[in-house]
């Protein structure tokens, strides 16, 4: 089995016409608006506004993680060799829609009705991440005939503007501007679960992103977790996949724990907070846009990929370093829109690029790994806290910059041992 070329069809069919990319990159518009929704409105609500302790809603956010992360590769190989990723990205869309929309009416008055609204939060948002898992699945769908990692950049890059606008629509009925009579942050889910779910219809009913019954699955010999042992020793054998996850733990650590310590950072450097606080975040996600754009523009080869990468954590590593350091406004706004570019080029472009790490017939197997090692690696960087909180004030917020740009660092030695494309599978 050779490994697909970025620039062929990557599933020996047809192609996949523009139409079809379109509804694959309107998942990534419509989800980041949950993924916004969640921090921004979902943790404040619960913990500020129900007074749940945040080790609670914390745990149970981790245990909904780490359920996505121990499940998801086998859900992956029996999408995989069923052909069922639609039936599986369908009903896991439509029950974190209706979950996710059901949290603002549950009652809210006691421990009873905290338990059931953290419950009815986190499983949706395991159906979410599943979703999640599944659409990547079908990226090599969507690029048949194109480069795989331009695709997967574009669709980034449109997920920045859909966050942005999901934000826009979820404020205005918070505020109760938009319905007289609806206000509080409870009700920022009902938007962004009615946004999601028009965002996965085009999915739903794009049938080239989807496997054919009859199409074929070269299922190794043996029991199940014979059957993934053989399709990890071929892609660790011929891509060194071992180190480009562990490259990806570094880089992942890396960009969440900046997303995280970032406002930190600037709130306690400059003292902005509010309205310009939000601001100086809106700046970073711009840049985030234009660093997908970027790479989706340039249609990088295998080669130009693994130097992006390489590069690009060097520069984030060496930005957050320097970034520690900085205390005045326009140098903070310099670093932080650099780390937003970067960031924004790198994560579309490993996402792109591991697609092609396993056969296209087992896409979802692929995808979740990479999800099971994507979130674990979002809490590493805030494994580093204490650390951070040794160094008191604004010097913690300071020191956890600096932590996270050692962690892409790290990533750069082992992303050199991967082997993107430089041999084929027999």
């Amino acid at each position: 089995m050779s490994a697909p070329n970025q620039n062929q069809d990557a599933e020996g069919t047809e192609t996949a016409g523009p139409l079809t990319r379109w509804a694959w990159y309107a998942y990534d518009f419509g989800n980041t608006a949950v993924e916004f929704a969640i921090p921004l409105y979902l943790t404040i609500w619960i913990i500020n506004e129900l007074n749940a302790t945040a080790w609670a809603f914390g745990l149970a956010s981790a245990l909904s993680s780490w359920a996505v992360g121990l499940s998801g590769p086998y859900i992956g190989v029996s999408a995989d060799e069923n052909r069922s990723r639609r039936q599986w990205f369908t009903v896991s869309a439509l029950a974190a829609t209706l979950l996710f929309g059901l949290l603002p009416f549950l009652p809210r008055r006691g421990t009873a009705a905290l338990l059931a609204i953290l419950l009815v939060a986190m499983t949706a948002n395991y159906a979410f991440q599943i979703s999640s898992l599944i659409y990547n699945a079908s990226m090599l769908k969507a690029a048949a005939g194109v480069n795989v990692v331009s695709v997967s950049s574009r669709g980034m890059a449109l997920s920045f503007a859909g966050g942005a606008a999901g934000v826009l629509l979820m404020e205005s009925l918070v505020s109760g501007r938009l319905l007289p009579g609806i206000s509080g942050r409870a009700y920022a889910l009902l938007p962004a679960a009615l946004i999601f779910l028009a965002c996965c219809l085009p999915g739903i009913f794009a049938p080239k992103l989807w496997q054919k019954k009859d199409e074929p699955v070269h299922a190794p010999p043996g029991r199940l977790h014979e059957r993934m042992a053989a399709l990890w020793r071929e892609s660790a054998q011929h891509h060194k996949a071992g180190w480009f996850l562990a490259g990806y733990f570094a880089l992942n650590s890396s960009v969440m724990g900046l997303t995280l310590y970032l406002p930190l950072h600037v709130q306690a450097a400059t003292g902005l907070g509010g309205m310009r606080l939000l601001l100086v975040f809106a700046l970073v996600v711009l840049m985030s846009a234009l660093g997908a754009v970027a790479v989706s523009l340039l249609s990088p080869g295998q080669t130009l990929v693994r130097r992006l990468v390489v590069a690009g954590l060097v520069v984030l590593g060496l930005n957050a370093l320097v970034f520690s350091l900085a205390s005045s406004l326009a140098w903070i706004l310099f670093f932080a829109s650099v780390h937003g570019l970067l960031s924004g080029a790198l994560v579309p472009t490993v996402r792109g690029a591991f697609a092609q790490t396993f056969p296209a017939d087992y896409q979802a197997l692929a995808f979740g790994l990479f999800g099971a090692v994507q979130r674990v690696s979002q809490g590493a960087g805030a494994l580093l806290s204490p650390l951070a909180s040794a160094a008191g004030g604004g010097g913690a917020t300071a020191v956890g910059i600096a932590a996270m740009g050692v962690l892409a660092l790290v990533g750069v030695p082992l992303f050199l041992r991967w082997d993107y494309g430089r041999t084929a599978r027999p």
